[in-house]
């Protein structure tokens, strides 16, 4: 009977261990995945908040893009559109391109708040499936992508990123 149980013990343990190993790997193994569909800007399509499609196609050629995923509600989101809203001059020639899941009222009143509703190099996109999280592999918000000119990957980034900072990457 001792005997039944420490092979019973000994089995579950190594099954522990090779379902976790799994999941490490088929983890690190999307990440990777995710790592490489991102270094172009991937197809994609979603709707402008007057009810338009958007996809890759309707990007303005050689011209940086930063994709900007955000929630109205979100403190750094609103604390990060101000600051770019400060600094609008310094955009003019990148394409900004905020993406939410939310109700279009409210993607349509933070973009009238900070002052980004009538620019012409902004745009915001109603993510009404919520698949920009999956596809551009999205886990916080706010995040950030940015690529240059060539629509080749700058920086991926989670959390609130200054304008400054994002206008610094163009410089270098």
């Amino acid at each position: 009977m001792k005997n039944v149980l420490k092979i019973t013990l000994i089995a579950s343990i190594l099954s522990l261990v090779s379902f976790l190993g799994y999941k490490v790997t088929s983890g690190i193994q999307k990440k990777k995945e995710a790592a490489d569909r991102l270094q172009m800007i991937p197809s994609f399509s979603f709707q402008t908040i007057d009810g338009k499609p958007f996809s890759k196609d309707n990007l303005k050629p050689n011209t940086p893009t930063v994709f900007i995923y955000f929630h109205s509600e979100c403190d750094f989101c609103q604390h990060e559109a101000q600051s770019i809203s400060e600094n609008l001059e310094q955009f003019k020639n990148i394409q900004l391109v905020f993406i939410s899941a939310e109700p279009i009222e409210s993607i349509e009143a933070f973009s009238r708040e900070y002052n980004l509703n009538n620019q012409t190099n902004t745009t915001f996109l109603h993510d009404s499936t919520d698949r920009f999280s999956s596809q551009f592999d999205a886990t916080s918000i706010p995040y950030l992508l940015i690529y240059d000119k060539n629509q080749k990957l700058i920086k991926k980034h989670k959390g609130q990123y200054k304008a400054e900072s994002i206008l610094k990457l163009f410089q270098e």
